[in-house]
């Protein structure tokens, strides 16, 4: 007796949204895919809904010169997009995004396909965006992040941890002095952020 294999959003995933991401360079197997782009490592990955029915797609970059969210060294081949400092859903709009799917074949294979056209029109941009010498993450002054007045096309963390992580970078860059601006805006907005204190305190004194 032949018994027909249920479908599996995992292969509609593969067929559609992965040949897009290999196409542009990412390494990776199931729902995790990641490439390094210009010292950063972006991260692809797919989120199932707990009960079904339903997926988002998540991006993530991490500067490798510092550390991820748990303080350990990046690892390329293996960091997850909860470990990247600077996250956002895929989206056409502002809006979370979720690509729903009636659990057939055509409906997984239309969702998969539908996400994937989204990748291509938005998510390939956006993180072109976000690498490179001139990318605003490279760019942005401490004033500017102060102010509110940048645009990192989405990607971003609590104000204290962007500012931890920009003061982590621009030190690594040889640029003390920046580094030292962006720790003291993350102090300033610490609020109940304590276990980031004796980091932010030690940038924030020029050496």
């Amino acid at each position: 007796m032949n018994v027909t294999a249920a479908p599996r959003l995992d292969t509609a995933i593969r067929t559609h949204l992965v040949h897009c991401l290999r196409a542009d360079g990412f390494a990776g197997s199931g729902s995790k895919y990641r490439r390094v782009v210009d010292g950063w490592v972006q991260v692809v990955s797919v989120q199932g809904a707990r009960g079904g029915g339903s997926f988002a797609i998540n991006l993530a970059v991490q500067p490798l010169a510092v550390p991820d969210f748990l303080g350990n060294p990046p690892d390329p081949k293996k960091i997850t997009e909860e470990l990247c400092e600077l996250r956002r859903r895929l989206s056409e709009t502002n809006s979370d995004q979720w690509w729903k799917h009636d659990g057939t074949e055509d409906g997984m294979n239309a969702a998969a396909l539908a996400a994937a056209v989204v990748y291509v029109n938005v998510g390939r941009p956006l993180l072109a965006r976000v690498s490179g010498p001139n990318a605003p993450l490279n760019t942005v002054t401490a004033e500017e992040f102060d102010r509110g007045s940048f645009d990192f096309s989405g990607f971003g963390s609590t104000k204290v941890r962007m500012a931890l992580t920009l003061a982590r970078f621009r030190r690594t860059q040889g640029r003390a002095n920046d580094s030292v601006a962006f720790a003291r805006i993350g102090l300033a907005h610490m609020g109940s952020a304590v276990a980031l204190r004796r980091e932010l305190e030690q940038l924030a004194v020029a050496s």
